[in-house]
């Protein structure tokens, strides 16, 4: 398996802390939205599922992005 250079290795750690960070905040503001557009008691408990996708998929394409400027650069 080929390792990248030790600093890409260590700037990625910190790109996924931030990566996680921006997520939450995103995951966050999406919900936000949803509750504005949906007042109805059933579309209100749906309010977890909804932030879960919003965090897994924006932590996800932040993933893929990251996976690929690797892969470019090595």
């Amino acid at each position: 398996m080929n390792f990248p250079n030790p600093w890409i290795s260590f700037l990625s750690f910190v790109y996924i802390y931030i990566n996680g960070y921006v997520s939450f905040k995103l995951s966050k503001k999406i919900v936000d939205i949803y509750l504005e557009n949906f007042n109805s008691k059933f579309f209100k408990s749906l309010e977890p599922i909804v932030g879960i996708l919003g965090f897994v998929g924006t932590f996800g394409a932040g993933l893929l992005i990251l996976y690929n400027f690797i892969i470019s650069i090595t």
